[in-house]
């Protein structure tokens, strides 16, 4: 089958019920976090953000135990934010989400700003992964949706790649929603997180896509579930789909082939596979590929620009899943 032959609808009430943490990450607890001795910032967020998680209500009489309603994991890619942000998931109470600052947005979208503010309020935790401001409308969202759902007592913990003071910065003017942006880094402690990609690939050494033949050859033996997609048609279709409905292309499917990856002349279109990918890593799937070196797909000027942490990211992760 064809994921360019897919075409999901994604309904409200089913997009609510999906805000739990991704499958690669159902086993990310704090006990099976291992921080790097080189880098003593990764045990000291572990322990803050564990701390955070517990440091709530004693009673009705009692006041809140000391300590930042909001919490935020600011760190390049590959250090184990997301692992930390699922653990703390796993360990707080209900209510509570997890869900991507991409479906935040979508969802706020579909049920309008109050109405969205008012259902999450009602939760006791939110966690927010890959929060970025890559718009004017974003920012103006995101101030507002913090501020009506954390003066009702929403506690929040975010990872982001950008420290909270500097977002926005080279996606648009920023500082004419400087106040906004600053108001917004005022509800969280920052946790930075120093370190190396775990998977430790080396940008200049990455492995191969297959041959031609090698692909499919790999495609006819495979007896999972699968997919077989010329790479410029996926480009195609994923430009007609929302980037919330990426994660329905791979329902009931445990691999993914590529026929022809080749370097992405547009920058949307770059970003929409980046999402793509990430959505294939999370759901824990498999991917095979042919083409041009992983090296290639992303010009050198998109990596050097305002996105290049999410090109990274994704790098690293295409490489973890070819190799």
């Amino acid at each position: 089958m064809r994921l360019v032959d897919r075409h999901p609808e994604v309904d409200l009430e089913r997009l609510l019920a999906s805000f739990v943490p991704p499958p690669r990450f159902q086993q990310a607890t704090f006990a099976a976090y291992r921080p790097d001795p080189r880098y003593p910032s990764q045990a000291l967020a572990k322990e803050r953000l564990r701390r955070w998680v517990h440091d709530r209500p004693r009673g009705l009489l009692r006041p809140r135990m000391p300590g930042p309603q909001g919490i935020y994991l600011d760190g390049g890619f590959g250090v184990g934010k997301t692992h930390l942000l699922v653990a703390a998931y796993l360990e707080a109470p209900p209510p509570k989400a997890f869900l991507t600052f991409e479906e935040l947005t979508y969802t706020l979208g579909l049920l309008g700003l109050r109405e969205g503010a008012r259902r999450f309020a009602a939760l006791r935790y939110l966690f927010l992964d890959e929060f970025e401001l890559d718009d004017p409308g974003n920012a103006q969202m995101a101030t507002h949706f913090l501020a009506l759902t954390m003066d009702r007592g929403l506690r929040v913990a975010t990872t982001s790649n950008t420290p909270p003071g500097a977002l926005g910065e080279g996606r648009f003017n920023a500082e004419q929603f400087r106040h906004q942006i600053q108001s917004l880094a005022k509800r969280f402690a920052v946790e930075r997180i120093e370190g190396e990609d775990f998977r430790h690939r080396d940008p200049e050494n990455l492995p191969s896509p297959l041959s031609e033949a090698a692909l499919l050859e790999a495609y006819r033996q495979d007896q999972r579930p699968r997919s077989l997609d010329a790479f410029p048609e996926l480009l195609a279709h994923l430009r007609t789909l929302h980037p919330i409905r990426y994660r329905y292309l791979f329902e009931g499917l445990e691999v993914v082939y590529l026929q022809g990856l080749a370097p992405i002349p547009d920058q949307n279109d770059a970003l929409r596979f980046v999402h793509f990918v990430d959505q294939l890593y999370n759901l824990g799937l498999a991917l095979r590929a042919s083409g041009a070196p992983l090296k290639e797909i992303f010009p050198e000027s998109y990596r050097h620009g305002p996105f290049a942490k999410k090109y990274g990211r994704a790098l690293s992760r295409l490489a973890e899943l070819l190799g």
